[in-house]
């Protein structure tokens, strides 16, 4: 965790550094933000894990807070590297479903909150990590099929996407896997394994962010023009 710590703040100052290079980028500075108040709650709630106590209370809830977050600036992301409103819709109706599935998990547990504990992995974390992997490769579709003369390596969306994707489709089951060896004394190390997907992801980021900025202006959400194919 030590480790992953450690790139989140790098590509937290790198962000900052090159906040004004590229406006897509920007909304990842807050992504990476939230990321490191949320390695903090784990930091303050550790070694006390049981839900009652306080510590142990707010890390589950900014855990919630922080999941919320990464979708959603994740999806936005993705939106604006996506040029087709056919295939956008797609994404912003693969949001909506999430939101819906989020919503019933929510409503389910709400007599019982100890509930979220027990189950946040299964009801909230994977679905998340499912919903992800899909508007990436809708992406990877797009990106395949259009015509761009622009290297890859000086894509900024290439970078941060491909870490999205490697990220949630390894988290998944990988969080499996853990919640098979909940009851074992090996939950802990495969686990840890989480840390070491997100300190890719932050590698990535970190390289996007020192792309070379494009010489075409970003196009506001919702006015992109569809690719011809």
């Amino acid at each position: 965790m030590g480790v992953m710590v450690l790139f989140t703040v790098v590509a937290l100052i790198i962000s900052i550094i090159y906040y004004r290079r590229n406006r897509d980028l920007r909304i990842l500075t807050w992504y990476i933000a939230s990321s490191l108040m949320q390695d903090i709650s784990c930091i303050y709630a550790f070694p006390d894990r049981d839900p009652g106590h306080f510590r142990a209370g707010q890390m589950y809830w900014t855990e919630f807070a922080f999941m919320l977050f990464e979708f959603i600036a994740c999806t936005l992301f993705i939106l604006r590297s996506i040029q087709s409103r056919q295939i956008r819709r797609i994404v912003k109706i693969n949001a909506l479903l999430f939101f819906g599935l989020l919503a019933v998990d929510t409503a389910l547990t709400f007599p019982n909150f100890s509930r979220i504990y027990t189950s946040f992995v299964i009801y909230y974390i994977m679905p998340e990590c499912f919903f992800l992997v899909i508007p990436c490769h809708i992406y990877f579709y797009e990106l395949f099929l259009s015509k761009n003369l622009r290297p890859l390596k000086d894509q900024p969306a290439f970078w941060v996407i491909t870490g999205i994707l490697f990220l949630n489709a390894c988290d998944l089951p990988l969080l499996l896997t853990a919640q098979l060896l909940k009851i074992s004394q090996h939950f802990n190390g495969a686990y840890t394994l989480n840390n070491i997907l997100y300190t890719i992801l932050f590698v990535l980021v970190i390289r996007a962010f020192l792309c070379p900025p494009s010489n075409t202006p970003p196009l506001p959400y919702g006015n992109s023009t569809p690719v011809s194919g």
